[in-house]
C-alpha cells in the first residue's frame, strides 16, 4: 500500500464477507440471531477494547486489522483487547492503571477516567490532565496506519502535553515536541521521562514530597534545584509537576494547593509505579523524545528530515492557553501578555484581528511543515470544528485549502465527536496530507 488513499477507496483491499441473510418475516427471529456489525469488519479472533465502539474508533480499528500482523497488533495495536486469545500490550498497559488515577476527584473526573481506562488515563497521560489535549488511544492508531517504525523520526511541532512524544515512546519511536510554552515544554518532558522511571525512585518521590512541597513554597519562583532544563531529576521535576497540578486545582477549588497537593503527588506515584510494572511485564522498549521551547513557524529542525507529523493548532478560541496557565507560567518565571503576543490564535484585539492572525501563521506553520518533512510522508492535523467563536468560519476547511498551496494532498478525513468541551466545539477534523 503506497499511501492512506487507497484505503480511502478500497484499492486492493480485501473486503469482508457480508452475506449473512436475516430473514425478517419470521417469527422466531430475535435479536440473538443478529450479528454485530463489527463482524462484518474484523473476524472473531480480534477482540476489540471495550470502549472502541464510536465511529471513528471502529474506522481506525479496521485499518489497523488491514495494516499490521497479528503480531504487530499484539505488540502496537490501539482499539484492541487480545488477537487468538493473546491480549495486546495496550490493554495490558490499561488494566494495569491505578485506581489512584480518579480517587478523590470530582464526579466529573471520576466518570472521564474510568470511562477512558482504555483510551485516555493511561500510562503516564494521567499526569496533568491538559485542557484540550490529544486522544492517546487515536495517536497510537494513527501512528500504526501510517507504519511508523522504530527508526523513524516523527514531530509535534505544537505539542502541548506530548501526548504523541509519549505514544511514539511506547511504540519504541523516536519523536521530536516544539512548543512555544514553556510550561507545556516542562509537562511534556516529565510524561516522557516518567515512562522511564525505575520504581526504586518512587519511594523517594513519597517520602520526601513534604520536604520538597516546603522548598517549593519557600519561594515565589522555581527554585535553581527543581530546575528541568538541562539534567533530568525525576524525584525533583514529578515533585514540580504535581505542585503546579496542585496549584491548578487550587485555583478552580475552595482547597488550598497544600490540602491538595499531597493527594496528587500520591496519584503521580501511584500512576507512575502501575506504569512500571507493566513496562517490565511486557519488556517494552521506551523510544527517544526530545523537547524544544521553538516556533512551530520557525522550526529548529533539518529539511526533509521527519518522517510524520501529528499535531493539533491550539484551540485558542475555545480556550485561552495563555490565561489557563498562568499560575504555573508565572511561577515559572515568565510574564503572560509577552507570551501571549507569541502564541498562535491569541493575537488580536477582537474575533477579525485573531482570526487573520491565526490563518497567517497557519499559513507558515504548514510551510515549515512542508520543509520538514520528507516526500511521500504524513503530515496529520486534527483540528476542532468551532465555528461558534469563529463566527462560521470552518477552521478545518481553511486550514485545507491553505494545505495544498503547500505541497500537501489530502488522502483521508475521519471525523471524531469532542467530549469534554462540546459547548465550544462539537467535532475534531483527522486530515492526513501527504507531501508530494
Amino acid at each position: 500500500m503506497n499511501n492512506l488513499a487507497e484505503i480511502n477507496t478500497g484499492d486492493g483491499i480485501e473486503k469482508p464477507e457480508m452475506n449473512v441473510h436475516v430473514d425478517r418475516a419470521s417469527e422466531n427471529s430475535c435479536l440473538s440471531t443478529l450479528p454485530k456489525i463489527t463482524s462484518f469488519l474484523i473476524p472473531k479472533e480480534y477482540e476489540l477494547l471495550p470502549n472502541a465502539s464510536e465511529v471513528f474508533e471502529l474506522e481506525l480499528a479496521y485499518y489497523e486489522y488491514k495494516l499490521l500482523t497479528k503480531y504487530d497488533i499484539v505488540q502496537r495495536g490501539a482499539f484492541f483487547k487480545s488477537v487468538d486469545g493473546v491480549y495486546t500490550n495496550h490493554h495490558i498497559i490499561c488494566s494495569n492503571n491505578s485506581p489512584l488515577t480518579w480517587v478523590g476527584r470530582s464526579k466529573i473526573t471520576k466518570s472521564y477516567f474510568k470511562e477512558g481506562n482504555f483510551s485516555t488515563g493511561y500510562a503516564t497521560h494521567g499526569l496533568f490532565p491538559y485542557r484540550g489535549k490529544f486522544h492517546p488511544q487515536l495517536i497510537k492508531g494513527i501512528l500504526n496506519i501510517l507504519k511508523i517504525q522504530p527508526d523513524h523520526v516523527v514531530l509535534d511541532p505544537m505539542c502541548g502535553s506530548g501526548t504523541l512524544n509519549v505514544e511514539a515512546s511506547l511504540l519504541g519511536i523516536n519523536s521530536v515536541g516544539v512548543d512555544k510554552s514553556p510550561f507545556c515544554n516542562l509537562m511534556s518532558k516529565v510524561k516522557y521521562e516518567a515512562l522511564r522511571v525505575d520504581k526504586t525512585q518512587l519511594s523517594t518521590i513519597l517520602s520526601n514530597s513534604y520536604k520538597n512541597y516546603k522548598i517549593l513554597t519557600n519561594d515565589k519562583n522555581i527554585p535553581e534545584d527543581f530546575s528541568y532544563n538541562d539534567y533530568f531529576k525525576p524525584e525533583k521535576a514529578i515533585t514540580l509537576l504535581a505542585f503546579l497540578d496542585a496549584m491548578g486545582y487550587a485555583r478552580r477549588s475552595s482547597k488550598s494547593i497544600g490540602e491538595l497537593y499531597p493527594s496528587v503527588i500520591k496519584r503521580y506515584v501511584g500512576q507512575i509505579g502501575a506504569f512500571t510494572q507493566a513496562r517490565e511485564k511486557i519488556n517494552l522498549q521506551i523510544g527517544k523524545s526530545k523537547f524544544e521551547i521553538g516556533d512551530a513557524r520557525n522550526l529548529p529542525i533539518e529539511s526533509n528530515s521527519i518522517d510524520a507529523i501529528i499535531t493539533s493548532p491550539p484551540y485558542s478560541f475555545a480556550i485561552d492557553y495563555a490565561e489557563n496557565d498562568r499560575p504555573q507560567l508565572e511561577y515559572l518565571g515568565y510574564e503572560i501578555n509577552k507570551l501571549r503576543d507569541e502564541m498562535i490564535g491569541l493575537k488580536g484585539k477582537n474575533k477579525k484581528e485573531k482570526l487573520a492572525n491565526y490563518f497567517e501563521d497557519m499559513d507558515k506553520v504548514l510551510s515549515e511543515m512542508t520543509r520538514v518533512l520528507k516526500v511521500g510522508k504524513y503530515a496529520v492535523i486534527i483540528i476542532g470544528s468551532n465555528d461558534i467563536q469563529t463566527g462560521g468560519i470552518r477552521l478545518e476547511t481553511k486550514v485545507e485549502e491553505m494545505a495544498l498551496k503547500h505541497s500537501f494532498v489530502v488522502d483521508q478525513k475521519i471525523v471524531k465527536p469532542i467530549k469534554g468541551i462540546q459547548n465550544t466545539m462539537r467535532d475534531e477534523y483527522i486530515l492526513f496530507f501527504r507531501k508530494v
